[in-house]
């Protein structure tokens, strides 16, 4: 551990700040570092004043040339940690947010036609070398992208779905331990459930007794590959009359995404008001927040056809949105 001398009129704070934070078990060499920059900043721009606001972090929080978005955030959250060690002993100072934008891929959502056209290609896959084993997988394409379709599942809760996973009368699979370690209830609708059931009496038929997953591997011991899902859809997506066209092909995780604008369009149409729908489609998906929900809807112009004449909650949710 490396102690640092500290020059600006906020060295006190800073090393009171290290100070209680070690009394606390923490390392804070790395946080100690940050601050050593954050206090040759001070001593460079703002000179003898303490006094921590918008302005004087200003040139702090600017991104520079030379750093990516994890690095302007961890030296926004350190002084962030500042700032409430400050006002917790009484000196009144901002506190930056920690919410740094960051790009985010555009996904493609999928059209009606260009969901026909993809399902035909799954529909009709047959495998190159037909065996038992393959030919049950076929069916099970069949089966699977359509349930993260009507569902939304990440690829991976898909292909690790269990058998006792299933509530049959609720129409409903747990997901346990999904990302950021959550489990909740996933529900499908009635055809996809019947669809499900006629699919899992074939399989049994097929390997001779009950099976463990729902969607097996080749191994059937084992679960479907989610790696290998997303290869496939990559496949049987360049397979349809749209690839060709396409600027931005769809990935697997597409059809989640598509899931979330199909499910808000009806609630449109249909009269019903988002603001009470979302967060409930915010568990459904296991999303942190309504807003992570939304920002799928928010991603494509063509989703907001209706939103554009009944909605006044994208400017309220998304920042930047107009409503027209």
């Amino acid at each position: 551990m490396k102690d640092f001398v500290f020059e600006s009129a906020l060295s006190p704070y800073i090393q009171g700040l290290l100070d209680e934070k070690r009394a606390m078990g923490y390392k804070y060499d790395v946080e100690a570092y940050v601050l050593r920059r954050f206090d040759q900043y001070w001593v460079e721009t703002i000179g003898d004043s303490a006094q921590v606001t918008p302005e004087t972090l200003a040139g702090w929080l600017k991104q520079s040339s030379t750093e990516g978005k994890s690095s302007q955030s961890q030296r926004i959250w350190v002084v962030r940690q500042l700032s409430f060690y400050m006002n917790g002993i009484g000196m009144a100072s901002y506190i930056p947010t920690d919410r740094i934008r960051r790009s985010r891929p555009v996904i493609h959502i999928l059209t009606g036609d260009e969901i026909h056209g993809l399902f035909r290609v799954i529909d009709d896959y047959a495998p190159s070398r037909p065996s038992k084993d393959t030919a049950r997988m076929a069916s099970e394409y069949r089966v699977i992208f359509r349930l993260i379709l009507t569902t939304g599942l990440r690829r991976a809760e898909a292909a690790t779905v269990r058998v006792q996973d299933i509530d049959w009368e609720m129409r409903a699979i747990a997901v346990y331990n999904a990302k950021d370690r959550k489990d909740r209830l996933v529900y499908m609708s009635e055809d996809m459930t019947r669809l499900c059931r006629e699919y899992l009496g074939s399989l049994q038929c097929l390997i001779g007794s009950e099976p463990y997953w729902l969607f097996p591997g080749v191994d059937s011991s084992k679960h479907v590959s989610p790696g290998s899902l997303g290869l496939l859809f990559h496949r049987f997506w360049h397979s349809t009359p749209f690839a060709a066209s396409c600027e931005k092909n769809p990935t697997i995780h597409s059809l989640r995404h598509t899931f979330v604008v199909i499910r808000m369009n009806i609630w449109m149409e249909q009269g019903i008001d988002l603001n009470v729908m979302l967060p409930y489609l915010s568990r459904h998906l296991g999303h942190k927040s309504p807003n992570e929900t939304f920002y799928y809807y928010h991603q494509v112009s063509e989703a907001f056809r209706i939103i554009r004449q009944k909605d006044t909650l994208a400017s309220a949710v998304i920042p930047g949105v107009r409503v027209r």
